[in-house]
């Protein structure tokens, strides 16, 4: 009986990693099959990479081509106001990130139709709401169209697993059957039309958000959202922009991007609204206090095209070669130790667990950080740790009859061989 070690090997492995590929697609509680995956599941490297190794201090992530207006409660007439004073400069662009979902029929309403209407540069933000699929989703809430029939408008809806945590966004969605361009995404196309066809070479679902800077603002100075008090983006209440209209030459802010949302009442409250957690949290497990208002996360993603700053994800294919040869691996160095006693080899075979853990963990830190390159921690983490327990069910309750098999097939191929040959 020949041992046929390789052939042993890949079908380890094989069998390893379809049954971690089901672990991870198993539509039901994987607590008590797969503990570790499940522990994590609210958690991603990102979170980690980004918020305990990535420099904040970089003098370079000031971005100047975009100025934050706080709209605090709104007020359609200085909405109004704002507008029709931006629509006098060469401003590129000026985003809304807020809802005017009703009409008051008052005088407010008939200014901002008419601040809107002679603005050529407005994106107004408006929801959908997600189907089953990619391809079915509704609108949501959207501004009157008595305020938006003549201005430009993307969703501000983030790709959020639990409408709390903000890592990711579509720039593309069809709904009702149309494409329609993301917030941030149509503020782009108004800033550069190449910059739009540069996103949609990309052919992704979904984009990574490559956070750097951190939410501005007074009441944001302190542990875990801003405690290093980084200024990345300047932020104005719109009642003090308003107030010093007079003292700004209009060419400073041609070519820009203002963005007005919601950053708080006022320039002291410390507001959770339209908050979200962000891999920029300093404190990124159990975290109490969200770190970003919703504008910010746009300004961000802003940054982010407007740079070509993107993240890339490595494909599943081959994170699932990387994993096949990881069981490989693993497979041939358990082989070899335990030649010794099990005792004596087991301590060894979990402290290769644990360096093979951190060897992963460096590296996918490495390129997220260094070369914006995505590697899927989780599965290959998993991976490890269960690669000693799937070894022991496979040599301890499958080998063998594995191996009958092999010697059957061998046998068969001997006969089919000699009656050719006959």
């Amino acid at each position: 009986m020949k041992k046929h070690t390789i052939v042993h090997g890949f079908i380890y492995a094989l069998g390893s990693l379809l049954i971690i590929f089901i672990l991870h697609h198993l539509p039901v509680n994987q607590l008590f099959i797969d503990p570790f995956s499940e522990a994590i599941k609210g958690h991603d490297l990102m979170d980690i990479a980004i918020s305990k190794f990535r420099n904040h201090g970089s003098p370079e992530l000031y971005d100047d081509r975009i100025l934050i207006i706080n709209s605090g409660v709104t007020d359609r007439q200085k909405v109004a106001q704002t507008i029709d004073y931006l629509s006098s400069t060469q401003v590129k662009a000026i985003g809304i990130d807020l809802l005017f979902d009703s009409l008051y029929y008052n005088r407010d309403d008939t200014i901002l139709h008419e601040a809107l209407l002679q603005s050529k540069s407005v994106v107004l933000g408006f929801t959908f709401n997600e189907g089953s699929t990619h391809d079915n989703s509704e609108m949501g809430l959207q501004s009157d169209s008595f305020l938006s029939a003549y201005s430009h408008s993307g969703y501000v809806n983030l790709a959020s697993n639990d409408g709390f945590s903000v890592r990711a966004f579509e720039p593309f969605h069809l709904i009702d059957g149309i494409e329609y361009n993301s917030f941030s995404v149509e503020i782009c196309r108004l800033y550069s039309e190449e910059l739009l066809t540069s996103l949609k070479t990309r052919k992704n679902q979904k984009e990574w958000i490559n956070f750097k800077r951190l939410q501005p603002g007074a009441q944001n100075m302190y542990y875990p959202v801003n405690s290093s008090k980084m200024i990345h983006y300047d932020l104005l209440e719109m009642e003090q922009f308003l107030s010093d209209t007079a003292n700004y030459e209009k060419s400073q802010f041609a070519n820009k991007i203002v963005l007005i949302g919601f950053c708080g009442e006022n320039e002291k409250a410390l507001s959770m609204k339209d908050r979200y957690y962000t891999p920029l949290n300093e404190q990124y497990t159990g975290r109490s206090l969200p770190d970003m208002h919703g504008v910010v996360v746009h300004a961000n993603i802003i940054s982010m095209i407007l740079d070509k700053d993107f993240i890339y994800d490595v494909s599943i294919k081959m994170i699932y070669l990387l994993s096949l040869i990881l069981f490989l691996f693993n497979y041939s160095v358990f082989k070899i130790l335990h030649h010794y006693n099990f005792f004596r080899s087991l301590p060894y075979i979990r402290f290769l667990q644990v360096v093979e853990f951190f060897i992963i963990l460096a590296i996918c830190l490495f390129l997220l950080l260094n070369l914006n390159i995505k590697l899927g921690f989780t599965f290959l983490a998993t991976c490890v740790i269960l690669s000693y327990e799937f070894y022991e069910i496979y040599e301890q309750k499958l080998k063998e009859n594995v191996q009958i098999v092999i010697d059957e097939l061998a046998l068969w191929t001997q006969r089919s061989r000699l009656i050719s040959k006959s």
